[in-house]
């Protein structure tokens, strides 16, 4: 069966990706002041959750999505991914895991691998996470600044679609992203964790025209609007 993936902006660095008929939510802080939808939304229909670090703008309402969504599987930093599914009494579907390479989702098509982030966290590392399926491998860089490794996972995967972090004082701002840009070579990048507060304040269509027409960069800048997709 042929599934029509999609990302979905929910909002400052939460996502919904649909892919390979799975739904994954990454850092859902789905309360967030941009956020077009409610937790309640996602009812019965989450397949997995994905955390990055422990800041609550990221873990959001993981816990109250685990109670609701009782087959979903959460991966986080093993720390955190044991802290967190404690709390929601889903020991047995926490997937604890740590930076390296791709591990598979059971009953899931879908792999994911942890990588590396420059920030702080209180419980475990902080992580990016990258997301494979047979529809597209999907790169969600977490709360980062800009690293030199960010140039190895774009010679070792196809990353399609980049979900990046442009606004400054806690991440990248919009000329280290453009730069992450030019090292990870994928193929749409998706500004993220700008504009939710005034201390990230960021201009997106600043940061297009940096990577597509001052660096001619061959990645094609897609700014959404919270609630807003872009169809794989």
């Amino acid at each position: 069966m042929k599934y029509m993936g999609y990302i979905r902006w929910l909002g400052h660095a939460a996502f919904e990706l649909y892919l390979d008929g799975y739904r994954v939510l990454i850092d859902p802080w789905l309360t967030n002041p941009l956020s077009p939808v409610t937790v309640n939304e996602y009812r019965d229909n989450v397949d997995l959750i994905i955390v990055t670090h422990d800041h609550s703008d990221h873990v959001g309402e993981t816990v109250q999505l685990l109670k609701q969504n009782r087959g979903a599987r959460l991966v986080a930093v093993y720390e955190l991914a044991n802290h967190l599914a404690a709390k929601a009494g889903a020991q047995d579907r926490a997937i604890g895991a740590n930076i390296g390479g791709p591990f598979e989702i059971p009953g899931t098509s879908l792999r994911v691998a942890l990588t590396p982030a420059q920030h702080s966290s209180s419980i475990g590392s902080p992580t990016g996470a990258i997301v494979f399926s047979k529809e597209a491998i999907v790169y969600h860089a977490g709360d980062t600044g800009l690293f030199a490794e960010m140039k190895l996972l774009g010679e070792l995967y196809d990353i399609k679609v980049a979900l990046l972090p442009i606004g400054g004082h806690f991440t990248m701002d919009i000329v280290q992203a453009a730069k992450a840009v030019e090292m990870l070579r994928p193929d749409i990048v998706i500004p993220m964790h700008y504009n939710t507060f005034p201390l990230i304040k960021a201009d997106a269509d600043k940061f297009k025209k940096l990577v597509e027409e001052e660096k001619k960069l061959p990645a094609k800048v897609v700014i959404l609007k919270p609630g807003e997709k872009y169809e794989l």
